[in-house]
């Protein structure tokens, strides 16, 4: 009955196969017939008259119920080691990103975005815009991600850019498609990093986009300190603080010198020490700059002109002072360096009584101004 079993299973795996019959008693061993109950002519009805049958695939085809199972089921094991195969190619690309052609009408710069809009008009944006135009596209993908929240209807913005702002720019004057990495899930933490550092692999941003960018994000309270967004950028400290101190000038210092892309790091200390000296000293010097149209000054020529004044030598009108005697000789002298240090020169000696006084007298100032 083993036999009559496998026979039976055999026929019930191989009876829908196209590329073979089910078999006939007669066509197994004569060990298995005689386990198989034959029907007899009276319980089965004449078979129906059937066309010819159709010419079998060339090649040699199993002729038992076994050995069309066992062709089965290694056709099955090739099906499965080809899955496998495939599998394993799809792993590789688990983790890639995708990149597809945009509508750069329906991407929106980031909230973090660096780029003031000065730089667009810039030579440097319109040979990258020639560039992109000459070959069709931009070449190197900006990157994106979805939006929070998608607003519905045809024609609204999908997707904010992580990186590649002036890519999409030059994407969208130029009104073509644009070469875009789609990232999944981000938090903000991760596109500023991103952003910060991409850029800085290109066209450095200017000093003072660097300040706006930093501000935003300690404003915004995306990293709890400048130290901690330091490390996160792997930026030096100290670059980040002038950086800052540019951003924070009054707009009108800024507008003096015509961009804020032409602001640099090294101007940023003594432009702050000018405006905590003397910030409305500062501000007349700058809108003094900003209403001189005749004068086209460089940008080097515009720092010096709000700097070399900050001091109060240059600012008040006792920074130098003299005392004469009866025939127009210099007894004594009060001046300003350039830090505002005073000093006061005696040309002619003093005996005791008057030194006394003078002492008495700084006591008294010093007293008042304290």
């Amino acid at each position: 009955m083993a036999n009559k079993d496998l026979i039976k299973r055999a026929f019930s795996v191989t009876a829908n196969l196209p590329s073979a019959s089910a078999p006939t008693v007669a066509a197994l061993p004569s060990a298995q017939r005689d386990d198989v109950e034959v029907a007899t002519p009276e319980t089965v009805p004449a078979p129906p008259r059937t066309p010819p049958p159709i010419e079998a695939a060339k090649g040699p085809q199993p002729k038992t119920g076994p050995g069309s199972m066992l062709a089965f089921m290694t056709e099955q094991s090739e099906v499965h080691r080809e899955v496998v195969k495939l599998r394993e190619r799809l792993a590789d690309f688990e983790d890639a990103e995708t990149a597809r052609r945009l509508d750069p009408k329906l991407i929106v710069a980031s909230k973090w975005a660096n780029r003031d809009e000065a730089h667009f008009s810039t030579e440097a944006f319109a040979r990258l815009k020639q560039e992109i135009a000459s070959a069709g596209g931009n070449i190197q993908p900006i990157k994106v991600r979805p939006l929070a929240s998608i607003p519905t209807g045809e024609g609204q913005a999908r997707w904010e850019v992580v990186y590649g702002h002036r890519r999409h720019r030059a994407c969208l004057e130029l009104g073509i498609p644009v070469l875009a990495l789609i990232q999944g899930e981000m938090k903000d933490a991760e596109l500023f990093v991103e952003m910060e550092r991409e850029n800085r692999e290109r066209e450095d941003l200017s000093a003072w986009e660097q300040g706006v960018m930093y501000m935003r994000a300690l404003e915004m309270g995306l990293f709890p300190s400048a130290k901690q967004l330091a490390a996160a950028i792997d930026r030096d400290m100290s670059n980040i603080s002038r950086a800052m101190a540019l951003a924070k000038l009054p707009g009108e210092v800024v507008r003096a010198f015509g961009s804020p892309l032409n602001l640099q790091f090294r101007w940023a200390t003594p432009l702050k020490d000018a405006h905590q000296r003397d910030p409305e000293g500062l501000l007349a010097r700058a809108r003094s700059v900003i209403e001189d149209d005749a004068k086209k000054r460089s940008p080097a020529e515009v720092f010096t002109a709000l700097t070399a004044q900050a001091s109060p030598m240059n600012t008040s009108a006792a920074a130098k002072h003299e005392w004469k005697d009866a025939k127009g000789r210099t007894i004594a002298s009060m001046s300003l360096d350039a830090k505002g240090k005073t000093s006061l020169l005696f040309e002619v000696p003093l005996d005791e009584s008057q030194r006394r006084k003078l002492i008495k007298l700084v006591d008294g100032f010093l007293a008042a101004r304290t």
